[in-house]
Order: structure tokens, then sequence, then C-alpha cells
């Protein structure tokens, strides 16, 4: 027997191993003993509002982002009771460009100044595009125009350089007692004023006059106060048989007596129910060596350059919404904003003390374009093709960019 063994490892009391299963006692009595441990995670619940957002974003947003419910119907034309025929459009058109200034605007008098001559120092011009707003883009139409032409009663004033048939600002329409009143207004001599007249009598349908029909001298005086512009474009007055397919060569022959007289004369390109511009050429070589000079209007560039801006403004509305569409009622306020009124709610609002909206004078209704109205712009664009209007199923209206 070794030395080294002694009694003290046979005598040492030993106790059996402890075996645990996932840093748990076999010999622990709780029934949840061998159940696996988990960490406990700390999770944040949402909140009420980050709840309703997620739910709207699943959605497809809120009510003015979801798309309407089109019942089909689209309307390419707005109803106006005193607005039936051609003039009575111009008129209407004329009558509703610009809103009257709140009595609460937030403006000083130079501002309201600024505004109120500029209001009235716009020309009594309609665009062709409102005039097909009101009333429908038709033969019909074109051949009311071309008679009110025919008899005097209108004149067409083509815009070179800066409108197009798209568009709709290729062509303006004034009435020639409107165009009387503003050569009488104007610095232009008397004399000038009855020659000028007499030529716009002989040509009613002109959109150009030749340096020859007019003595130099009041040539110069119409061209200095903007009544006549020089224009690179040939003259107005005949008919371009190749303008058309509807005032063709076979269609004219066709005609009793195989001329353009027979289908109109310079009037066949509506008669024969041309929409739109026809091409027309000069009458002699010489007026076009000469260089026609075109009608026009004073202060025609900024009335054009607002035109323009309230199509753009209304155009960036629609383009906040998701589907570029949204109710008629709801663009209406987004173009006149929460403006401050003198209703019972708002004065109410006022005398305790609480928010009752932004003045007119921080909008861009009259900030930039000077008071335009909402339902003006809205008939510029649907007549440019820019919108179009349509039933809805619940909201009434809807307006929706092309």
């Amino acid at each position: 027997m070794p030395l080294y063994l002694t009694a003290a490892h046979s005598s040492r009391v030993s106790k059996p191993a402890q075996r645990s299963v996932n840093n748990v006692r076999r010999h622990s009595s709780s029934p949840f003993a061998q159940a696996q441990r988990t960490k406990s995670s700390i999770t944040r619940t949402k909140s009420l509002s980050e709840a309703i957002d997620d739910a709207k974003s699943d959605d497809g947003g809120d009510d003015d982002e979801a798309k309407l419910a089109s019942t089909g119907k689209i309307l390419s034309t707005v109803s106006i009771d005193s607005a039936k025929d051609v003039l009575s459009a111009v008129q209407y058109a004329r009558n509703s460009m610009f809103a009257a200034i709140p009595e609460r605007a937030g403006m000083n008098s130079v501002r309201i100044s600024e505004i109120l001559n500029l209001q009235r120092n716009m020309p009594a011009v309609v665009s062709l595009a409102h005039v097909h707003a009101i009333i429908s883009a038709s033969s019909k139409t074109e051949r009311q125009i071309a008679t009110l032409q025919g008899i005097g009663m209108l004149r067409k004033i083509k815009v070179t350089g800066r409108g197009n048939d798209i568009s709709g600002t290729s062509e303006v329409l004034i009435t020639m007692s409107d165009l009387e009143v503003l050569l009488e207004r104007s610095n232009v001599a008397p004399d000038v004023v009855a020659d000028f007249c007499n030529v716009l009598r002989r040509q009613p349908r002109a959109t150009s006059i030749s340096p020859q029909d007019l003595p130099q001298s009041h040539v110069t005086a119409l061209t200095r106060t903007g009544f006549l512009v020089s224009s690179s474009l040939s003259g107005s007055r005949n008919l371009s048989l190749a303008g058309s397919s509807l005032v063709a060569m076979p269609k004219i022959s066709r005609a009793a007596s195989g001329s353009s007289g027979a289908v109109g004369g310079d009037a066949a390109f509506e008669h024969l129910g041309g929409v739109g511009n026809a091409r027309r050429s000069s009458a002699t070589p010489q007026d076009t060596q000469g260089g026609d000079f075109a009608l026009s209007v004073p202060n025609l560039g900024p009335y054009l350059r607002l035109l323009n801006a309230g199509r753009q403004h209304l155009l960036e509305l629609l383009g906040k919404s998701k589907y570029k569409e949204g109710p008629l009622y709801l663009l209406r306020e987004r173009w006149d904003r929460a403006v401050d009124s003198d209703n019972r709610i708002s004065t109410a609002k006022r005398l305790r003390g609480e928010f009752a909206g932004v003045m007119p004078a921080k909008t861009k209704k009259w900030k930039d374009l000077y008071g335009l109205n909402f339902e003006w712009v809205l008939e510029e664009c649907l007549g440019a093709g820019l919108i179009e209007l349509f039933e809805t199923r619940s909201v009434g209206l809807g307006v929706r960019a092309t």
C-alpha cells in the first residue's frame, strides 16, 4: 500500500453533483422550474394620433388625397344663366375677372391704389378659350363669331409672338364699342381715331392692316399708343385655300358657283365647320413686302402675363393633391385660403382673441394676382383644356388636371 494513501481520501464525504438545465436546478420544486427563461424587452406602444396617421396612410391619405369616385360625366362648359351667346359671354368674362377688395383687406392705401389702377387699366379683351368655356367650342360658336365680325360688332386680335392655339391665348376678342372707347380715352388725335375706325369698318375681319391703309403719321401714333404692333406675319384679309381641309379645293368646287364666295368668302373656314385659326395670306405681294401691322390694344402684355400666372397657380394647387384632382369647394378654399372675413363666426373669434384666418393681403390671390376671381381662372383653364370638370358621387363637382 503506497504511503501517500491515507484514510482522508476514503473517508471524505461527497455530495452528489447538482446538474442544471438552463441554470435551473433539478431538485427545485417549482412547476415552472424547467421552463425556458427569456429576457424581457421593453416595447413602445404607439399613441392614438400615430395609429390614426398610420391608418390614413394605409388607406391612401386624407379624404382630400383619396381618389374621387366619379360618375363618369365630364362637363365641357360651365353653365352661366346670363351668358347664352358670344356677346353675353364676352361681357360676363369681362365683368367677372376681379373680385372686390374686402373691407378688412390688411393693405395700406398705396397697395389698394396699385390694385385698383391695374384692374382699371386691364384691356376689355377676352381670350377665345374663355368664351369656349362658357359656350362650347363648336362650329356653331365659330359661325356666331364670324357673323359678329362681319357686321362689325366684334373684333378678333391675333396675339403675335406670345400665344398659341394649344394654350388658347393666340386670339382674344373685343367688341368694337369697347375698342372705340379705348381709342377715345387714349392720347391719339381725333382725326387719327376716325381714319383708323374707318379702316376697321372696311375690313371687319382683318387682324392686321397694311401700311398703305393709313398715313405714316397715323401709323406712328397708333404704334406708340399700342393699337398697332409690327408683325412679321402675313396679312389676314383673304382666305388661303390651303389653310384647312374644310375649305380645300374639292369643297369649293362642289359649291354652286365654284368660288370661295359661294362658301362664305372670308368666313368660309367658320361656315364650313372650322374651329380655331384658318391660315390666311396677304392680298398683294406689296403688302407683304411693306410689312403689315397687327391689331392690338394697350396693356395686352400685362393682361396675358396675369392670365398665365393665374392658370399656373391653379395648376399648382391641383398638383398638391396625390392624383392632381380634388373637390371644387376644396380648390376654391385653397385659392382664397383661410381669409379673415366679416361674418358672424370670424367676428366672434376676433372678440375672443382667437385666430380667425389670414388677412387677404397675405394671400397669393392679392399679393401677386391682384384679386383674380377663382371662377374666372377656372373657366380659363377649362377653356384651354388644362383641366376638366366631372361629377362625383359624394362631394359635388370635382376638378382634375389633364
